[in-house]
């Protein structure tokens, strides 16, 4: 944690194992120019990383039939797919690089795991979402997507259920969900796969920014969560902005914060929160 003026950056801001993983990879295989690379889907929910990549020329499409070279390397994003699109992928003929994040990875064999002894599946997430797409892809045709514990009171009666997270999803919605489905079936299994730099982020952030007048969330607008970050954030402090880029930020609300907390996405990257807490310094020091 770095601290100047009272201007306290998160430790854990910034991209998480599995993100740097899947950047280094497809970076590593730009640099080597022997191919061009492509990603299935857009690698993550950054504007200002696609951008880069974009320069580069690593190209996001959507299905192996879209790459203009097939010569070129298709690099599956650390979302996941699910099973059935992973074949198609690795049977069209060019060569593939699977950068799931392995705590992705983890979910899904805990899914698949219990599928096979006949569980019906919950994931508490977002039903849109690329990753909880991919693992619906291994309930065996016996999944269900909830938000939270509101939608977990609406579903039907099972005889066994597997409860499992988007590994981004904030902890207390997940439990707080998995009782509500304990009321819904004869067993139910509930399998926390939160990922553990998710519930670090978390956790950092409950003790930071309840003491801090100004909280700042700095990462894309559509990373799933990212948002959820904002909106702890929301529960904790009188003033949370959540931006992009330093472009973005509010002087007036800096101005005024006497304690400032800046924390970021799973998405985000170091250069970006590096210049929106600059920024911030900058604009107190005037």
């Amino acid at each position: 944690m770095s601290e100047q003026e009272d201007v306290i950056v998160a430790k854990r801001a910034g991209f998480c194992p599995g993100v740097k993983r899947a950047i280094d990879k497809v970076l590593e295989l730009e640099a080597s120019g022997h191919f061009p690379v492509y990603t299935i889907g857009p690698l993550i929910h950054n504007k200002q990383v696609t951008d880069m990549l974009a320069a580069k020329k690593i190209s996001a499409i959507e299905k192996p039939q879209e790459a203009k070279d097939k010569n070129g390397v298709l690099v599956i994003r650390a979302h996941g797919i699910t099973p059935e699109f992973q074949k198609e992928v690795e049977s069209c003929g060019m060569k593939v690089v699977d950068a799931t994040c392995p705590l992705v990875k983890h979910a899904q064999n805990v899914i698949a795991q219990f599928a096979a002894k006949g569980y019906h599946t919950i994931i508490v997430g977002d039903a849109h979402h690329a990753e909880v797409i991919g693992l619906m892809g291994y309930t065996q045709g016996k999944g269900m997507v909830v938000s939270g514990p509101q939608e977990a009171q609406h579903l039907p009666y099972f005889d066994k259920v597997n409860v499992v997270s988007q590994t981004t999803q904030k902890e207390s919605v997940f439990f707080e969900t998995a009782e509500e489905i304990k009321k819904h079936a004869d067993i139910c299994q509930v399998s926390n796969t939160i990922c553990q730099p998710t519930k670090d982020r978390q956790k950092e952030t409950i003790e930071l920014a309840q003491s801090a007048d100004l909280v700042i969330v700095v990462g894309g607008k559509h990373s799933a969560n990212t948002a959820r970050l904002a909106l702890l954030c929301k529960a904790l402090s009188s003033a949370v902005q959540h931006v992009e880029t330093e472009a973005e930020l509010d002087e007036n609300l800096i101005h005024h914060a006497k304690k400032i907390f800046i924390t970021a996405g799973a998405s985000t990257p170091s250069w970006v929160i590096d210049r929106v807490a600059e920024r911030v310094k900058t604009l107190r020091a005037d």
